[in-house]
């Protein structure tokens, strides 16, 4: 019995979703590299809609591997100095806060709040796939 319990928590642990969080100072270099959109996710550890966020829709397989594969995210605590220094740069509504900027530091959009999975992955299709330079993101979410 111990043995297969030992079993199912490695399995879970295996089968976690595990973002590459990249450092902030060094997203935009790798962002120009890799022809990719920096991904800023702005939490605080007090933020009830962040732990959401950090356990249902970031623990999720998709969207670890439209993260990893599509952006270069970054992940910042609401009052540390990148964080600060974030929210100065691009506007705060509060948190859960996600910024979406392009490789030279130019904001794309930000937005607000906490989603549900499948609704997080069409937010990240809107960018990765480019239609934000055609549409926003009510006529892409209703098409």
């Amino acid at each position: 019995m111990r043995k297969a319990l030992f079993l199912l928590l490695v399995l879970i642990g295996i089968a976690k979703a595990e973002i590459n969080w990249v450092d902030y100072y060094q997203a935009f270099d790798k962002a120009k590299k890799e022809n990719k959109i920096v991904f800023i996710y702005i939490y605080s550890p007090s933020c009830h809609y962040c732990d959401i966020m950090d356990f249902k829709v970031f623990d999720s397989k998709r969207v670890e591997d439209t993260l990893n594969k599509n952006f270069v995210p970054v992940k910042l605590r609401k009052c540390s100095k990148e964080g600060v220094e974030v929210r100065k740069k691009y506007g705060f509504t509060g948190t859960p806060m996600f910024y979406f900027v392009e490789p030279n530091g130019r904001l794309i959009k930000s937005v607000f709040g906490a989603w549900e999975e499948k609704d997080f992955v069409k937010i990240l299709e809107y960018f990765y796939s480019g239609a934000y330079k055609e549409m926003n993101m009510t006529e892409y979410f209703m098409k």
